[in-house]
């Protein structure tokens, strides 16, 4: 079963601010977000060793905010987010003052609407055009809902659309501002890392063979990587850290396991790749990216334990002290965590609201096996798998030793209503407000699904979905005990 990966919510490893550079300038962020249904806002930023910052923006009542940060210590890209507000794509760097401001009734709305002034505004302009004309498309269609011959022409108007935008707004004299150059440089790479991006998971994901994947990719790889994907001075770009670098492995990857299925399984071979693909700071970056991915996912101190095995050599590869001590410490937070959730231990409490506003806590249902489904509007194969839970309730629907939950995590709550009026499910839905639940029960990805006995202990927290034949017997086996 397809699942979607939470990655803010995986153990990448969290900095904390060092002492503030005695001549660093801070980084302003103003304005106004009317009708914004959350007073609270996030905004993440990159330290010098890639670890992540966070910051919170304080929306009062008339949506204005103000905030000074010396975290920030090199110019990048951001975006400001929570569960129903997001704005992507902001170009920030330090002694940058920028006013942002906007309709943020919803996600739409607010992408249309929002404006960036102030210092720094100039390379800010290119998301605010881009979004813009996105927004204005009557075909919302993304690549992979298209037919397999829509999608290549589909990717090359997108490719279009980048450079006209990417033109409009850089190709004209130098503002006073010197980052500009910088992020006329940044957003160039992620252009053309978004139009790779693009050609790597079509060749992977369409049903090819290895011949057109091979020829897809290599007959559409941009100059820029004509060299070869590794480039230390491309690691500026978010897009190319985030997605080409990734992206480049998983596809190299997929091509040699068609062609020799048993050399992939090598102890050596993970390694053994990335020093082919990758070299200087990218290799580096690759290190530290695949082993914090492989953490992110463990949800059972086994798959934590297996993970270790699996990148120790990935590990023991990373030269820089500071980032394999940040990585030692997230596995060491890990495995606290997940060892407090191990089967037959008490499940972690919660109180949240229903659809009307009741709340209902886990101690509720002492007495009932619960089978809990953590999931959000905004997640397909969580939808995917709803009728197949109504059969499942329909099974049990006479026994009251039973009980069956959805929970929304990481969602909006407008979403989320507006999900239930076009699903219909005919059991207790709740909502996380705050990722709680999220966190505790190490939702790292969704749909996932969780079995907790009569007594409130956890019996397994991975739990097989709906749709398996498997999760039936599993609940009478509960039943059935005493």
């Amino acid at each position: 079963m397809q699942r979607i990966y939470l990655y803010l919510l995986a153990f990448c490893t969290i900095g904390a601010a060092s002492a503030q550079q005695k001549n660093r300038e801070p980084l302003i962020l103003r304005g106004k977000l009317s009708n914004s249904p959350e007073k609270m806002l996030t905004i993440y930023f990159h330290d010098e060793h890639n670890q992540l910052l966070f910051d919170t923006l304080h929306l009062n009542d008339k949506g204005e905010f103000y905030l000074k940060t010396f975290k920030i210590s090199r110019p990048q890209r951001t975006s400001i987010q929570h569960k129903r507000t997001h704005i992507s794509g902001i170009y920030v760097a330090p002694g940058y003052d920028l006013q942002i401001t906007g309709d943020a009734t919803d996600f739409n709305t607010l992408l249309t609407s929002k404006r960036i002034t102030g210092i720094g505004e100039e390379s800010n302009q290119y998301r605010i055009q881009r979004d813009a004309a996105v927004a204005a498309r009557t075909d919302k269609r993304a690549w992979f809902d298209r037919k397999p011959e829509e999608v290549l022409p589909y990717i090359m108007a997108e490719r279009r659309l980048d450079d006209a935008v990417y033109h409009n707004v850089f190709d004209r004299p130098q503002p006073n501002d010197p980052y500009f150059n910088f992020f006329k440089k940044m957003i160039g790479i992620d252009n053309e890392s978004i139009f790779f991006t693009m050609i790597m998971e079509s060749s992977m994901y369409s049903g090819f063979s290895k011949e057109q994947m091979r020829n897809l990719v290599e007959n559409n790889i941009p100059s820029i990587f004509k060299d070869g994907i590794s480039n230390d001075d491309y690691l500026i770009a978010e897009d190319y850290t985030s997605w080409v670098v990734p992206l480049y492995y998983e596809y190299r990857n997929k091509l040699n396991k068609l062609e020799d299925s048993v050399a992939v399984q090598r102890a050596d071979y993970s390694l053994q790749l990335i020093n082919e693909l990758f070299t200087g700071k990218v290799r580096a970056y690759y290190l530290q990216y695949a082993v914090n991915k492989s953490l992110g996912k463990t949800t059972s101190i086994e798959e934590l334990n297996s993970s270790k095995k699996l990148t120790q050599p990935l590990y023991d590869a990373i030269s820089n002290a500071a980032v394999k001590q940040a990585i030692a410490k997230s596995y060491a937070e890990r495995e606290l965590q997940l060892m407090e959730l191990q089967i037959g231990k008490t499940a972690p409490p919660f109180s949240l609201p229903d659809d009307r506003g009741k709340i209902h806590q886990l101690a509720d249902f002492r007495g009932k096996v619960l089978y809990i489904d953590l999931w959000a509007s905004w997640c397909a194969p969580c939808r995917e798998e709803m009728p197949n839970f109504k059969k499942l309730k329909d099974k049990f629907k006479n026994n009251d030793k039973v009980a069956f939950m959805g929970i929304a995590v990481l969602d909006g709550e407008k979403d989320w209503r507006k999900a239930l009026a076009e699903e219909k499910p005919e059991w207790l839905q709740l909502y996380d407000t705050s990722s709680a639940v999220a966190k505790s029960y190490v939702a790292a990805a969704i749909p996932k699904y969780i079995l907790i006995d009569k007594n409130g202990k956890v019996v397994n927290l991975n739990a097989p979905g709906p749709g398996d034949k498997s999760i039936e017997n599993m609940i009478k086996a509960e039943i059935s005990r005493p």
